[in-house]
């Protein structure tokens, strides 16, 4: 994986890992890799790993057991994509302020592009 610069590399796996949860590659009750096979994974120290998955059993989306692992939370998959629609969508109509585009244009955008592709998020 190839990390940005703009954004802490810790933030950036729990992404990665949130992403999984979110297409469906990772499952409640999932166990997740453990601390050392993720870094070795990700080309990471231990550290770094530990930060991402602190990260998300703050956010609801895992829940460690000492000793045992990690496991994706029952209602993950749900938390992780509603959270990554809020984000995507902020970016989307925060760069079309930036282009100059009124609230009336963005929304004509939107529906246009929502009536082309049916999106099931809630």
């Amino acid at each position: 994986m190839e990390f940005r610069t703009d954004i802490p590399i810790y933030r950036q796996i729990a992404t990665s890992i949130k992403e999984q949860i979110a297409s469906g590659c990772l499952h409640p009750g999932d166990k997740l890799l453990s601390v050392r096979e993720y870094s070795v994974f990700y080309e990471v120290s231990a550290l770094t790993i530990q930060r991402a998955m602190q990260l998300l059993d703050r956010e609801g989306v895992i829940h460690s057991q000492k000793g045992v692992g990690s496991f994706v939370k029952d209602g993950a998959g749900e938390i992780v994509k509603k959270d990554m629609v809020a984000r995507l969508v902020k970016e989307f109509v925060t760069s079309m302020k930036n282009t100059g585009a009124s609230k009336d244009e963005i929304m004509k955008l939107v529906e246009r592009e929502a009536g082309e592709q049916e999106y099931d998020g809630t």
